[in-house]
């Protein structure tokens, strides 16, 4: 089978799922800063990143099968270079095929246009098939990953070369050369059945070129035999019925490799576009010395997560550094609550842990020392954001009917990442409607991990500490300076009026 299969072990990403709420968690992660560091102002590795990040993996299996790949590409640079450049090629190809395809629009000349463009298309496809195989072949020794062992294991079980001669020898409809034919004449000497027997280019020759086919004919036997059937029109039509039958013949041979071809180029484009911002990717985390780190991923349904050193990764590619890390173990965890000061890095810390579970995801490394948490059907997330704030009376309404749009999407072993929900209403009221749905995703088997500013809801979760409930605070020191940590520990209020006391008391008396 002529496929890649370079992001999947066993297909290609057509009819894949995406999340749910892609948009959304795009914006609220942060995460545009990430495609732009991958693209480097290439707008089609961006596209391709994406596209294909925000398709969740399934299996522990399918993100440490990918991150193989990636592992022998980082290492293999130079040759994900040039197999970009044969991608860059057969872009470039296939926008002329189909350009030049639909140039003519009569009967003849579109047929003629066809065979030679296909022609064309089919021998750069695979002198770049040829290419590819022979660079895997070159790199073999230090291949590790079980995708692109394959990818040289199937490349090399087709007979490539042949195919290409074979391309070659069909040269003759540009350049010239002959066509052996069987066939049979029917009544009034029309042609009836044939079979193409072989077709070569023209041969180089000092030689006085000969007359062939049925010029040839025409010449030695019915005119010099002064045959009066009035042939001329009629051989004529019959040669250029041969020459449509042979064109047709050609394409029919070669269609199904063609559309193959076709389609094994389509993936293999969108594959290494995406390694490509991969690689750009922990190039330039090497350049700021942050680190990366290959997650652990653990099965579906599975509750326990850690991680060391974990950092918001947009943060650290917008200032150039590595920002204040944060260390996590929650084992058997469905719920996670986190309150204290604001401006303590609630939101930040929320962030960075479900940027770090999207690139999982997609196998990917990410911004930790060390990452392992459970593999999730969907991601969804839920971000008050400015917009949200200059709403009035409608923002709770909004932000309901955005849950509610979620709910309806998800399913057990789903993660929901809560920022600051049911903050445009009461205290109680937005303790009771959060209160509500947390109870739903708890019994549904939906992991919840939630930024709150609502203590009633916190205070009354942590009196009742339902199985599988955590709680961290964000540190804040005596003198009220914010480590950007967070810590285990009974909810804390979000704002501090000693903090301010003391800022106005500075402002006062100095």
């Amino acid at each position: 089978m002529l496929e890649p299969f370079l992001l999947y072990n066993n297909s290609s990403s057509e009819g894949k799922k995406p999340y749910y709420s892609k948009q959304d968690i795009i914006k609220d992660l942060n995460m545009d800063i990430i495609f732009r560091t991958m693209a480097r102002e290439d707008n089609f590795v961006a596209m391709n990143v994406r596209k294909v990040i925000m398709v969740p993996l399934e299996t522990p299996g399918q993100i440490i099968y990918r991150q193989d790949i990636i592992k022998d590409f980082y290492n293999n640079q130079t040759m994900l270079e040039a197999m970009y450049e044969c991608v860059k090629r057969q872009q470039k190809a296939l926008a002329v095929y189909k350009e030049e395809t639909e140039k003519n629009r009569t009967r003849q000349a579109r047929k003629a246009a066809q065979i030679i463009e296909t022609l064309k298309y089919l021998g750069q496809g695979q002198d770049d098939l040829i290419f590819l195989s022979s660079l895997l072949d070159k790199n073999k020794s230090s291949l590790k990953s079980e995708g692109l062992m394959a990818l040289m294991q199937r490349l090399g079980s087709i007979k490539l070369q042949q195919i290409k001669e074979k391309i070659d020898d069909m040269d003759f409809f540009v350049s010239g050369g002959g066509a052996g034919y069987t066939f049979q004449f029917g009544g009034g000497l029309k042609i009836g059945r044939a079979v193409v027997n072989y077709c070569s280019p023209v041969q180089n020759t000092k030689k006085k070129s000969k007359k062939k086919g049925f010029q040839k004919l025409y010449d030695k036997y019915i005119k010099k035999n002064s045959i009066q059937i009035n042939s001329n029109e009629l051989l004529q039509k019959d040669t250029m019925h041969l020459k449509e039958f042979t064109i047709q013949h050609i394409l029919n041979i070669f269609q199904p490799y063609l559309f193959q071809m076709m389609a094994f180029y389509n993936h293999f484009t969108e594959e290494i576009a995406f390694y490509m911002g991969v690689v750009n990717f922990m190039k330039r985390m090497d350049e700021l010395n942050i680190t990366l780190a290959m997650p652990e991923p653990q099965p579906l349904g599975t509750k326990d997560t850690k991680f060391k050193n974990l950092y918001e990764l947009s943060m650290a590619v917008y200032l150039q550094k590595k920002p204040v890390g944060n260390n996590l173990a929650l084992v058997n965890n469905l719920l996670l609550i986190i309150t204290g000061a604001n401006q303590g890095g609630k939101s930040t810390f929320l962030r960075s842990y479900g940027l770090a579970q999207v690139l999982m995801q997609c196998g990917l490394p990410v911004p930790a020392d060390s990452f392992s948490a459970p593999v999730y059907h969907q991601v969804f997330t839920h971000f008050t954001r400015r917009e949200d704030e200059q709403l009035n009376s409608g923002r709770l309404q909004e932000e309901l009917k955005r849950i509610s749009d979620m709910v309806n999407a998800a399913e057990p072993y789903c993660l929901f990442l809560l920022n600051e929900s049911f903050a445009s209403t009461t205290e109680k009221e937005g303790s009771q409607i959060a209160e509500g749905i947390l109870h739903a995703f708890y019994d549904k088997e939906i992991t919840t991990v939630m930024v709150t500013h609502l203590f009633q809801l916190a205070r009354n979760l942590y009196n009742n500490k339902p199985d599988g409930t955590s709680f961290l605070v964000a540190e804040r020191k005596d003198d009220g300076t914010r480590t950007f940590k967070m810590l285990p520990g009974e909810p804390g209020y979000t704002s501090y009026g000693t903090d301010l006391f003391k800022e106005l008391e500075e402002e006062v008396f100095l």
